[in-house]
Parts: structure tokens; C-alpha cells; sequence
């Protein structure tokens, strides 16, 4: 007798709209599939959205006088271990690996291989690591005492987080466009509150349904439930969410967070007074973004709205 399915239907639901919506994007060529969950190719019309986007995005902070830096997707393993996300985040690292052993060791490895075996345990953690967001390695560089005014900051890279899903708005590979606040309590919440003005109204001028939503991060563990509760009561992240499966399950496309003096205290990041400094810092999923606006307009960019295609010069 075939086992009941227990699934709930809104979840079935779900998992069917995030379905359609990947094959929609693959049929059109958007997305290349690559036999990975959450790891596709991008055509040059994907590309071209994504940098429309992502134009928006440098745009919308020129005010703030960013310093523009450009890091590779890797983090020191040193630095990683510090910020602490694999003590809160687990279930989404990626450390690299590679072979460091002899000839002997590697027969070994090349024997697994050839048994479709897993080889894992027979190679080495490196002194790196991927990274889970392109604004991590800002802070490590500016230790020490910031001058008078702080610091603001512009990056955008290649992000990896190992969540492997049917949903297209959640990848494993994806770009982030990132600003970056670093300055006493005052200055960053400033700041912060411009830009809870400001990412709304980007995502709203290109015709997405958007709104703003206390949230948490996802820290693991029952540890993991005090941190979000926390999170949540003092407000110190906001996302900006859209919708593309219904109202009930919106998407965050971009999302603010306030780190408090986290990265101030970790890194000595001092302000003019000697206290850590804080920090905040505004991120766009730019992959994210993009699929939110072909669900939102349809996959043939020419169909587009004038309006819409003009602000991403398209």
C-alpha cells in the first residue's frame, strides 16, 4: 500500500509555482540548467537585467560617496572563522578543499574516482573560503581608527550558499550589491534610515509589488531561536520583500542589516572616541531582482513596460 503523502497542500502549492517558474526561465533561455539545484547558467538577456539592476543600485547610494572596492567570491578562513558564520550558519558554508598529499595518496583519491566513490575525507581544508556575503571582507581592512565621518563602502560580488532548491529566487551562486556603513551608532543609523526610504522605492520604479518586513536571520540551533527572537525584537534586520508566489510567500530581494559594533569589536574598528564602531549594511540579490522582474513582466524583455526598460537601459 502506497505511504499517504503528508505534505501540506499549500506546501505542494508552493514548490509547484517555484517549479513553473524555473522551467518558464529555462524554456525562454534565461536560466542554463546545469543538473544542480540552484546553480544555472545566465543568458546575455539575464545579464543584461542584472546589470541594468545593479546600475540602479550604485545609483541610488552616489549621495553617500562610497568608497568602490572589488573583492574575488573567497574569504580567508581566519577572517570567516572570526565573523562567526559557521558557529550560526552551518547548513550554508563553503570551505574550499583541495589534494595537498603524494603520488601514493593521490592513487588513492584517483581509485575513489574511478568507483564513483566519495573522496572528501582524502583531501585537505584550505586556507580560504567561499563567501556568504560580498560585504565580509570589508571589514577586515579597515581595522584600526576610521577618521572623523566613518566610512562608507560599495561591492558587489559572487555570493555561495550551500541551499541547494527548486526556487530560482534562491540560488547557490548569486551576486550581492552591497552598501556598507561603518561609523559611531548615530552616523550608521542615519544612514540606515535613508536607505529604508531608498530600496523600496528602486524595487517599487520597476513595477514590483514590494513591501518591508521585520526579520531574522537563519541562526541554527536552539542557540539559533534566543538570536532570532533578539534579532527580531530589536529590528536589526529589515527586508524588502516581493511578490512573486502570492502574498503568503514573499521574497526578500533586498534586506538591510544593522550589526550593531559586532564587526567594529571584532575587527577593532575604532571611531575618533576609541569605542568599537558599528556598522550597517544594505544588500540587492541582483539574480533575485532580475528572476522577481521577468516573473513580474514576462521572459521576452520587449514586452516590457517603456518605463521599466528605460530605468534598467535595456
Amino acid at each position: 500500500m502506497a505511504e499517504a503523502d503528508t505534505t501540506p497542500p499549500a506546501a505542494n502549492a508552493l514548490a509547484e509555482s517555484q517549479l513553473a517558474l524555473r522551467d518558464r526561465l529555462v524554456d525562454a533561455g534565461r536560466l542554463i540548467p546545469t543538473g544542480v539545484a540552484g546553480l544555472f547558467g545566465r543568458d546575455v538577456v539575464f545579464e543584461a537585467v542584472v546589470s541594468g539592476v545593479g546600475a540602479l543600485v550604485a545609483a541610488a547610494g552616489e549621495d553617500d560617496h562610497p568608497t568602490r572596492v572589488s573583492y574575488p567570491p573567497l574569504i580567508p578562513k581566519v577572517d570567516f572563522d572570526k565573523i562567526g558564520y559557521l558557529r550560526n550558519f552551518p547548513e550554508l558554508v563553503g570551505p574550499v578543499f583541495s589534494f595537498v598529499g603524494d603520488a601514493a595518496d593521490h592513487r588513492a583519491v584517483v581509485e575513489r574516482l574511478d568507483g564513483d566513490a566519495p573522496y572528501g575525507d582524502l583531501l585537505t581544508q584550505t586556507e580560504v573560503t567561499l563567501t556568504p556575503a560580498c560585504c565580509y571582507p570589508i571589514y577586515p581592512s579597515v581595522t584600526g581608527a576610521l577618521g572623523a565621518g566613518g566610512a562608507v563602502f560599495e561591492t558587489c560580488a559572487y555570493c555561495f550558499r550551500h541551499e541547494p532548491s527548486v526556487d530560482p529566487m534562491r540560488l547557490q551562486a548569486f551576486r550581492q550589491h552591497e552598501h556598507i556603513r561603518i561609523a559611531t551608532p548615530d552616523e550608521v543609523l542615519d544612514w540606515r534610515a535613508r536607505w529604508l526610504e531608498r530600496a523600496p522605492e528602486l524595487l517599487s520604479a520597476l513595477g514590483l509589488d514590494v513591501i518591508s518586513d521585520i526579520a531574522n536571520d537563519p541562526f541554527f540551533g536552539r542557540a539559533g531561536r534566543l538570536m532570532k527572537m533578539s534579532q527580531r525584537e530589536q529590528q536589526l534586520k529589515i527586508e524588502f520583500l516581493v511578490d512573486v508566489y502570492g502574498d503568503e510567500h514573499r521574497t526578500a530581494c533586498s534586506s538591510i542589516n544593522y550589526h550593531q559594533d559586532h564587526f567594529g569589536h571584532t575587527f577593532g574598528i575604532h571611531t575618533d572616541d576609541g569605542a568599537d564602531a558599528h556598522s550597517s549594511c544594505i544588500g540587492f540579490g541582483l539574480e533575485r531582482c532580475t528572476v522577481a522582474l521577468f516573473n513580474q513582466h514576462g521572459t521576452d524583455v520587449a514586452q516590457w513596460p517603456s518605463p521599466v526598460r528605460d530605468r534598467l537601459g535595456l
